[in-house]
C-alpha cells in the first residue's frame, strides 16, 4: 500500500487513452510551463481554491480564518495566515471554497477506479494517471499501474517525460500506454517556456521507443509561444527520427481555463491569450503535413 497526493478522480473520460477511462490526477509537477492548464496541480501540497464568482460576501467564513476580510466590496485572503483547516468550506453557502489535494492510499483510490470495470471491459478502457506529473510521485503511480495490470484493465499515464528513466522503464514493463508531451524541440526555448531543459525528456522518449512501448505523442500548441513554422518544422524533424515507433501525433490546442484556475489559488497567470482559433488549428495541421507529418487536433 502506497500513499500519494491526489486532487481529482474523474470518471468517463474519453480522450485520455483507449475506451472509457478513469483519470487519477496527482499533485506536483517540476515544470513551470507559462501556459499551464492545471496550475492547481503544480504544487505537491494541499491548496485552497477560492472561486470569487460564487462568493456572495455573506461573511459567514470570516470568523473561521484570520486571513479573511472584506474590503471595497471584495473578499480577500491572506494565504500566509490560512492553515488549510477547511472550516471556510463548511460555512460557505455557495461552494466558493475547496481544498485541492488529499493524501490517499493506493488501494482506496484503485477501489474507486474499479467501480467502473464493466465499462472498461466493454470498451477496452481503464485507468489513466495524470497530473500534475505522474513521475513526480513514482511509487504511487507505479502501484496504481501494477494494481491495474493485476485487475486486467488498460494502463496509461499522461507525462511530460521529466521523471527518472527507471520510472519509465518500470511503467513500460507494466504495459503502459504513454501519452507523452513534447512541448518544444529547441532546448533554449523549451527552458524559457517551461523552466526546464528538454534533453532528459527527449532521452526518456528515445528510451521508450527503443523498448517498444506504446506511445501517443501529444504536442501542446500555444499561439505565439511554440507554434511558429520553425518550431513545427523542428518537431516534424524529430518525429521523423522515431517514425513507426509511436501510434500517432496529436495537437493539443491552447485554452485559457488555466487563467481562472490560477486566480483560485491566489496567483496571477503567467501567460494570458485567447483560446486557439479554428484558423490556428488549421494552420498547425497544414504545417505538420507540409513537413511530412500527419497530426490530428485533440477533441
Amino acid at each position: 500500500m502506497v500513499k500519494g497526493t491526489v486532487f481529482n478522480v474523474q470518471k468517463f473520460c474519453l480522450h485520455d487513452g483507449d475506451g472509457v477511462r478513469t483519470c487519477v490526477f496527482l499533485k506536483g509537477c517540476p515544470l513551470g510551463c507559462i501556459w499551464c492548464h492545471n496550475p492547481e496541480s503544480k504544487s505537491n501540497k494541499v491548496q485552497l481554491l477560492f472561486n470569487s464568482s460564487r462568493c456572495s460576501l455573506c461573511g459567514r467564513c470570516l470568523p473561521t480564518c484570520k486571513g479573511r476580510s472584506i474590503k471595497d466590496g471584495k473578499l480577500t485572503i491572506d494565504r500566509t495566515k490560512c492553515d488549510l483547516c477547511g472550516e471556510c468550506i463548511e460555512h460557505c453557502l455557495n461552494d466558493a471554497n475547496e481544498l485541492c489535494g488529499k493524501e490517499r492510499e493506493s488501494d482506496e483510490v484503485f477501489a474507486e477506479v474499479m467501480k467502473d470495470k464493466m465499462f472498461y471491459d466493454s470498451t477496452g478502457g481503464g485507468i489513466t494517471v495524470s497530473g500534475g506529473e505522474p513521475s513526480y510521485q513514482p511509487e504511487f503511480t507505479l502501484e496504481l499501474l501494477r494494481l491495474a495490470k493485476e485487475a486486467g484493465i488498460s494502463r496509461a499515464i499522461e507525462t511530460c517525460g521529466i521523471g527518472k528513466a527507471e520510472f519509465y522503464r518500470q511503467a513500460a514493463e507494466l504495459g503502459t500506454l504513454f501519452l507523452f508531451d513534447i512541448k518544444c524541440i529547441d532546448p533554449e526555448k523549451h527552458k524559457k517556456l517551461t523552466k526546464v531543459d528538454n534533453a532528459h525528456i527527449l532521452s526518456n522518449l528515445k528510451m521508450l521507443t527503443e523498448l517498444g512501448a506504446e506511445i501517443i505523442i501529444r504536442m501542446p500548441m500555444v499561439p505565439g509561444c511554440n507554434d511558429s513554422d520553425e518550431d513545427i518544422a523542428l518537431l516534424c524533424e524529430f518525429l521523423k527520427q522515431i517514425e513507426g515507433k509511436y501510434r500517432y501525433a496529436e495537437i493539443m490546442a491552447y485554452h485559457k481555463l488555466g487563467v481562472g484556475k490560477s486566480q483560485r489559488i491566489g496567483e496571477d497567470a503567467e501567460f494570458v491569450h485567447e483560446n486557439a482559433t479554428d484558423e490556428d488549428k488549421l494552420r498547425w495541421v497544414e504545417q505538420f503535413k507540409k513537413n511530412g507529418i500527419e497530426a490530428q487536433v485533440s477533441q
